[in-house]
């Protein structure tokens, strides 16, 4: 039987907002999770990273970006307000990492779930409302 956990992860492109270097996008077919992708990078302080560079993921024509790390059910792991520039600023770089439009669904957040299982995710807006920077914290 498949493990649920790692075909989501297969089949999603991980992302992490690096302040140095930008957006870094996962290869197609990365099976591991973000603490195994930010290994990868060699950046040797991973829970902080986590905890405070936007990551998430491109799936099904949306893009889901968060920070956090607690994996308690329910804890919401979401963009905060000193984060939200740097999302806007890579905008451009997700219309072309991912070839998205104007009316692509982007999610601000998600809540923690059942591991294995496509969490909540929160906070929804679209591309072009993120790129003018229109986003109610």
């Amino acid at each position: 039987m498949p493990d649920s956990a790692t075909d989501f992860h297969t089949n999603r492109r991980a992302f992490i907002i690096m302040p140095d270097t930008g957006l870094t996008v996962a290869p197609n077919g990365f099976s591991g999770g973000h603490t195994e992708f930010i290994m990868r990078l060699h950046y040797p302080r991973v829970r902080y990273a986590m905890d405070n560079f936007p990551r998430g993921y491109y799936m099904n024509g949306e893009i889901c970006v968060y920070t956090g790390h607690d994996m308690t059910p329910g804890a919401v792991w979401e963009i905060r307000a000193e984060q939200m520039a740097t999302v806007i600023k890579t905008v451009p770089d997700f219309r072309r990492m991912f070839g998205v439009g104007d009316d692509t669904a982007v999610y601000l957040g998600v809540r923690v779930g059942k591991i294995g299982d496509v969490w909540e995710k929160i906070r929804k807006t679209n591309i072009k409302t993120l790129e003018k920077g229109n986003i109610v914290m």
